[in-house]
């Protein structure tokens, strides 16, 4: 049985929504409702009954909710168990690293190592804050750096600094550098803006959306599921010319910057996403509190009043996470 399809039949039961539990869980409709009919075909009952106003627990699914929060508490608390027998946790911390944010995390490193040297950073790929939530609910990771949102619910994260949105355009637009070194929202109403499945970046799906009409710019879309400027899919579509991403971070095919495809940092005021940071919300390892405060020490808070400088984007002279 996966743990997935007991969260998500109690997320569902929570809400007596299907559309309700998506939004609260991060992703979208038809995967969570593959989930709950995964289960009701293993378990041989129905949950739910389906309505248009939502659902309802059948006395089967009534019964079983609690025996359900009962499994996915012991879960967490049996990952967490074998975590602490089988590692010395105060000699690793396990960082999980979104994409593009490297830089930022070797600035940490660098003042993390000073204080901690006998400590070993153990990094893994983190896709999304709803996955890097989950790793840390069950202690696969200690710290995540991402973009939100995080589930508040189980863990803190902090914004750390601001990363500017850039505009992914094949290498002959007529925009591209080294003529432009920057662009304005407006400068792109010919192009066809691609956009991908909203669950998979709602927060840069919305300020897009958000860039464009405070512009007074009505793009036309060009819906591409499951496709963005960081597979083979969105590179085609943009180098050949089919459309723009505004996205964040640089396509890249293997170790290189991907061919055919140029960007440039967006201008508009706005155009900029937080990174965060995120730990558990009952976190008491000293490693982790220490690994803290060289975050901080990386990337003082600003104050009161001071702009806070996009990060990330180089070309446009924009300081750079790690520089």
């Amino acid at each position: 049985m996966d743990f997935r399809h007991i969260r998500a039949f109690i997320a569902v039961a929570d809400a007596l929504s299907v559309t309700k539990a998506a939004e609260r869980l991060h992703i979208s409709q038809p995967p969570l409702s593959r989930h709950i009919h995964q289960l009701e075909h293993e378990l041989g009952l129905t949950l739910f009954v389906r309505h248009r106003h939502g659902v309802t627990l059948t006395d089967a699914g009534r019964w079983l909710l609690d025996k359900a929060r009962t499994l996915d508490s012991a879960a967490a608390e049996f990952c967490q168990s074998a975590h602490r027998l089988t590692t010395d946790e105060s000699r690793r911390i396990r960082i999980g690293i979104g994409w593009g944010l490297w830089d930022a995390v070797n600035r940490v490193r660098v003042e993390f190592a000073r204080d901690y040297p006998e400590v070993t950073i153990e990094a893994r790929d983190a896709v999304c804050a709803e996955e890097s939530t989950e790793q840390l609910r069950n202690h696969a990771l200690d710290v995540a750096f991402g973009r939100p949102p995080f589930d508040a619910a189980v863990v803190d994260a902090l914004p750390v600094f601001q990363e500017r949105i850039q505009v992914a355009i094949s290498s002959d637009h007529a925009l591209r550098p080294p003529l432009r070194s920057g662009v304005w929202v407006r400068e792109l109403a010919g192009d066809t803006l691609l956009l991908w499945d909203r669950h998979v970046g709602p927060v840069l799906y919305d300020r897009i959306l958000e860039l464009y009409a405070a512009a007074g710019v009505t793009p036309t879309l060009l819906p591409t599921p499951g496709a963005g400027p960081f597979n083979h899919a969105g590179l085609m579509l943009v180098a050949s010319g089919r459309g723009i991403y505004l996205c964040l971070g640089v396509p890249h095919t293997g170790p290189q910057p991907a061919a055919g495809v140029s960007v440039l940092p967006v201008n508009d005021p706005g155009a900029t996403i937080d990174v965060c940071v995120a730990k558990r919300k009952d976190e008491k390892s000293p490693v982790v509190r220490g690994f803290m405060e060289c975050v901080w020490r990386a990337f003082p808070p600003k104050l009161a009043g001071e702009p806070a400088p996009p990060v990330g984007v180089r070309a446009a002279g924009f300081r750079t996470a790690g520089v």
